[in-house]
């Protein structure tokens, strides 16, 4: 079921990019505006106040980072956690990107910066149970989607913003 709900918004986000404009240089200008945000829980946490990963987080960070080998990344965001930074690593190695913080305490404010200056790029950010999908709700404009549960981890929440196009949503898994 899940693949069939994964197809069907890779289907849907095929056709809105086919349609996005009518000539070849109104659909090339689309492309170098179109920001793809990949947004991501930290993985697996041991106990306390600012914990690291367990072994088994270790190992997800790392497949999140042969899931988006094949992605140029041009920024990676991550709280000031030590469990999010470490998720982030793996792939900030892998793509010879430094980790740059933002503060989960102005979200509004931070999806805003990044549909201004991340136009026409591909962006990871690692965040919380709760500040992922509030994330994601704040830069499609629904602020629909609850918080993760907290034995919920490996999810992506992919957010592809084309102009003026309603952004497209879709959650996959890694």
């Amino acid at each position: 079921m899940l693949r069939f709900v994964l197809l069907l918004g890779l289907l849907n986000l095929m056709s809105s990019c086919k349609s996005a404009g009518d000539t070849r240089s109104q659909a090339g200008a689309e492309a170098r505006e179109t920001l793809t945000i990949y947004l991501v829980r930290h993985a697996e946490k041991e106990a306390g106040d600012d914990p690291q990963l367990t072994p088994a987080g270790q190992e997800r960070a790392h497949k999140l980072a042969a899931r988006l080998a094949k992605v140029k990344l041009d920024a990676i965001f991550s709280t000031d956690f030590q469990r999010t930074r470490l998720t982030a690593q793996p792939v900030a190695a892998r793509q010879g990107l430094a980790i740059q913080i933002y503060a989960p305490g102005d979200l509004p404010a931070f999806a805003a910066q990044l549909q201004r200056e991340y136009a026409g790029k591909n962006v990871l950010v690692v965040g919380h149970s709760n500040s992922t999908p509030t994330l994601a709700g704040l830069l499609d404009g629904t602020n629909a989607y609850p918080a993760f549960a907290e034995s919920e981890y490996g999810n992506i929440i992919q957010v592809t913003c084309s102009g003026k196009a309603t952004p497209v949503v879709e959650f996959m898994a890694y």
